[in-house]
């Protein structure tokens, strides 16, 4: 019973410990992807994600499959709206990236211009669309609301957006290299790189911190 008891303390329990949750989330999520036709899906069961691994971390939560179904029911509820109007913003923004991008050959400094202006907001909005989805499952807000709190919170970040944007980066090169993670760790580890790069940002803003675990709470009960 001594060593029992000494093996459960351990870190080396915890950690086998997360690990297990975190793959098992991984697969929650892949199964919510497709079943969303990934457009819809994957923006959902990432947020699904990052509101279930904070559950994990800061209440050590047991049932993963029972909090992420909870959760999922909640966020399908508020995220629709939010999801439809990113993808199709973000939509028009890759095609004008696409149609100046073919408009530089030969140079033109007025192609070249608009290319980089429409790569940057094309950028921005990616890490506004993280910081949208986490404000409809907080708050109901109108459209004109959700979007400058989306765009306030990405530049008042921008630091902790940009780590966002590099760790991305990695996580998607590395799945290349290595395929068969995608099925273990590969949509997980990008609602772990979120919470610990962009909504660990929220604790400097009071109300929404207390918004967001008020939300926790909730779910969580």
């Amino acid at each position: 019973m001594a060593f029992y008891e000494k093996y459960v303390n351990s870190k080396f329990y915890h950690f086998t410990d997360f690990l297990f949750k975190f793959i098992m989330l991984n697969i929650l999520m892949i199964i919510t992807s497709i079943l969303g036709l990934i457009i819809i899906g994957l923006p959902i069961s990432i947020l699904t994600g990052v509101l279930t691994l904070r559950m994990i971390y800061k209440k050590g939560a047991s049932g993963v499959f029972k909090i992420y179904f909870k959760t999922l029911k909640y966020v399908l509820k508020r995220s629709i709206r939010t999801i439809i109007v990113f993808v199709i913003l973000l939509a028009i923004l890759a095609f004008n990236i696409t149609f100046f991008y073919t408009g530089l050959e030969p140079f033109n400094w007025y192609y070249f211009f608009s290319f980089m202006v429409m790569l940057l907001m094309f950028i921005i909005t990616i890490v506004s669309f993280i910081h949208g989805l986490m404000l409809s499952s907080i708050y109901d807000l109108s459209l004109k609301s959700l979007f400058k709190h989306s765009y306030l919170l990405s530049l008042g970040l921008s630091v902790r957006g940009l780590i966002f944007l590099l760790g991305s980066l990695f996580i998607v090169y590395t799945l290349m290299l290595i395929p068969i993670l995608i099925i273990f760790v590969g949509l997980s580890s990008f609602s772990l790189l979120i919470y610990t790069t962009l909504t660990l940002g929220y604790s400097k803003i009071d109300s929404l911190e207390s918004s967001l675990i008020e939300i926790i709470e909730k779910l969580y009960d």
